[in-house]
């Protein structure tokens, strides 16, 4: 995958608020930006094909009857939160 430049303009509050982001998170804020926009990306593209998979093969066993689940209750008394 390439990689492209771009300028952008943000306001001193917003880079301000973003600075102290990037520090808490011991980055850059150059790599904070790239991060956190790739991130963002990645959250709006199509799931992979792994993904899917493993989707449908859990709607098949719920439509089946196989799948179980657990209610939070039940999960934080097996395993005491």
């Amino acid at each position: 995958m390439g990689k492209t430049k771009k300028l952008i303009e943000l306001d001193n509050k917003a880079l301000e608020i973003l600075e102290k982001q990037a520090k808490l998170q011991k980055r850059s804020l150059k790599n904070y930006l790239e991060y956190t926009l790739e991130d963002t990306a990645m959250r709006y593209s199509e799931p992979s094909e792994a993904y899917k998979k493993m989707i449908d093969d859990m709607i098949k066993r719920d439509d089946e009857g196989k799948l179980k689940t657990y209610s939070w209750d039940e999960m934080k008394a097996e395993y005491g939160k």
